[in-house]
């Protein structure tokens, strides 16, 4: 999964400096006519192959009651270090695992991914009509976590011997920004009157000690969460409201 993935386009060919000069012999003007032609159709499809993308996953969640607050659910931004050589003492660098001030991302020497929550038939709610604000500060959002480790041997290739999963239950997200803040919800709903708002979440996961054998090297081999559960409990607005996403999601 932040991010975890690369994307690689193939170059395209050289050209030659002096093609098909007027005095060289057809036979070697057609063969690199032909050679030319092959080096782009394989160009051609290099570029057209589908290059590996970042894992984002959308789900829709029906309002825990009749006529109440729907969810949409984006899971995106997954990071996943390939190597995994985290630094939990770093804000900079490549194997950065902690964030600086207003920094909410994954990083890439720990991994995590991005949680967007749009909410839905907020407008319609009792309180919202009556311009009440929220009585709880903050959305929270928990998910379970299965990271998979091991070693890559020098050829690349991953040595499923070694490998082993790290398990999380429950654990709460960290909140994006201010955007998370029940009344910033509201105020955001409140002045797009046509655009639904709700709270951004995130995760950078702790670092991990992956000991490998000589020549071979850590990495990170797959992510996956599943039962995200986004909560607020509001008297005015949202209710006491649960909104559950069962997954899994992988990055």
């Amino acid at each position: 999964m932040r991010n975890g993935q690369s994307t690689r386009r193939a170059k395209s060919p050289g050209k030659s400096d002096e093609p098909g000069r007027p005095g060289e012999p057809r036979k070697k003007r057609g063969t690199l006519t032909r050679l030319t032609l092959a080096l782009l159709a394989a160009t051609g499809l290099a570029l057209s192959t589908p290059s590996p993308a970042q894992a984002t996953t959308t789900v829709d969640i029906p309002a825990p009651a009749p006529d109440g607050v729907s969810a949409t659910v984006t899971f995106s931004d997954t990071v996943v270090p390939k190597p995994y050589t985290p630094d939990p003492t770093a804000y900079f660098g490549d194997r950065k695992c902690l964030n600086t001030y207003h920094d909410y991302d994954p990083t890439p020497g720990c991994g995590g991914f991005k949680l967007a929550v749009t909410l839905h038939n907020v407008r319609n709610q009792p309180g919202y009509l009556a311009g009440l604000s929220s009585t709880d500060y903050w959305f929270k959002a928990y998910a379970d976590a299965a990271r998979t480790f091991g070693c890559l041997r020098p050829d690349g290739t991953f040595d499923h011997s070694t490998a082993f999963v790290v398990r999380t239950t429950q654990q709460e997200l960290l909140r994006t920004y201010y955007y998370a803040e029940a009344n910033w919800v509201l105020h955001e709903l409140r002045q797009s009157p046509t655009r639904d708002a709700g709270p951004h979440f995130y995760m950078n996961f702790p670092a991990v000690p992956v000991d490998c054998p000589t020549g071979t090297t850590p990495t990170q081999y797959g992510l996956k969460v599943s039962n995200i559960r986004v909560t607020i409990t509001d008297d005015n607005v949202f209710g006491h409201s649960t909104w559950n996403a069962p997954g899994p999601f992988y990055g």
